[in-house]
């Protein structure tokens, strides 16, 4: 019985590579519809009026690596058969599973954002973000929060630097940001938002609904575009309603095992307690590995030992147009453009390893 990975993104492409490299004769299947991956932590370009991002052949990679891919999706999973059925009414027998298909926006967790909000973490309202700004909207309202604020303060300082015409309102849609950032971080960004004409706004959001986005303080912030990054929803529902938590995504321990001959990486992923994942690509790059170690263990009857260390630093580094900031545990490390040129560096190298075209 082989070991079945599901998903077609950064978490199962890194997973699957590295098994291939820690042991070529393991029978190895991705389950997957995509032929590439899109580098979406670069959509942030799409609505300053920035080309579109890199993308990652990952079908060539993963025949280069000598994995076998089957196109299609998982539309159910038997636990105790160990069986995975697919949308094609195919069955796939597997003796360890990767769930690794992602998260994508919650649409309602905001009462009203499914009808009067774009969701830019998502490529299409991406694209439709920069088109409504390219036809002259210039009032835009950047909504971020929840499990990762970093997206949303990195489309609005990306727009603010680059479309001048353009009125930016970011505002923190569930105080995630003095919570997380502390004090210091918040006051730099609210001067940084200041200086390119643009609001920083720490309201929690309501309700979103003709044209305006309702704050709890009973502000409304009026804007002819509204976005939202990022409430997440794991793609889960495949999977039995066991393994599934909160907004769908699934609990892993230590080890990033789910369940007995289960294991997990990525968005679709939360944390144990007193454990944090890093960003959603840092993440995967740092477990990756782990993962597909754990997986060799478990296919000899070993334990798998654990890939995630407690007390790790709660850490927030956004890309903000020109200047960027590390935040460690709510306190501002260090701002400017070296934390850019850092993380610029680190992306491009992964982009150059995994043969990206832009």
């Amino acid at each position: 019985m082989s070991v079945v990975i599901v998903g077609g993104g950064f978490g199962a492409l890194e997973v699957a590579l590295a098994l291939g490299a820690a042991d070529r004769d393991i029978p190895l299947r991705v389950v997957a519809t995509e032929t590439s991956v899109l580098y979406r932590p670069w959509l942030i370009h799409l609505p300053a009026g920035k080309r579109k991002p890199p993308m990652i052949p990952s079908a060539r990679l993963l025949a280069r690596a000598g994995v076998e891919v089957t196109a299609d999706r998982a539309a159910s999973a038997d636990l105790g058969r160990r069986v995975i059925t697919l949308e094609s009414g195919a069955e796939l027998p597997y003796q360890q599973l990767v769930v690794a298909t992602g998260a994508v926006s919650d649409r309602d967790r905001v009462p009203g954002s499914r009808a009067g909000a774009l969701f830019p973490c998502d490529e299409a309202d991406a694209a439709e973000l920069a088109t409504r700004i390219d036809q002259g909207a210039t009032e835009v309202a950047i909504v971020f929060g929840w499990e990762r604020p970093g997206p949303g303060l990195e489309y609005a300082a990306w727009i603010a630097a680059h479309r001048r015409e353009v009125r930016v309102a970011a505002i923190d849609g569930d105080g995630t940001l003095e919570r997380r950032a502390g004090l210091k971080a918040t006051a730099w960004l609210r001067q940084l938002f200041e200086s390119r004409g643009a609001r920083l706004l720490e309201g929690r959001v309501e309700s979103i609904g003709d044209g305006q986005v309702s704050l709890a303080n009973g502000e409304s912030v009026p804007a002819e575009v509204i976005a939202i990054a990022t409430p997440l929803r794991g793609c889960t529902d495949w999977l039995p309603t066991e393994l599934r938590g909160p907004n769908n995504r699934i609990a892993v321990d230590a080890a990033m095992a789910v369940a007995p001959g289960i294991f997990a990486i990525g968005d679709v992923v939360s944390a144990p307690d007193g454990y944090r994942l890093p960003p959603a690509l840092r993440s995967i790059q740092g477990t990756s590995r782990g993962v597909a170690a754990n997986v060799v263990r478990a296919r000899r009857g070993e334990l798998p030992l654990p890939v995630l260390k407690p007390g790790m630093p709660d850490m927030m580094g956004p890309d903000l147009a020109g200047t960027a900031m590390l935040v460690r545990d709510g306190r501002l490390v260090i701002r400017g453009r070296l934390p850019l040129l850092l993380r610029s560096l680190g992306e491009r190298r992964y982009l150059r390893s995994r043969d990206a075209t832009y």
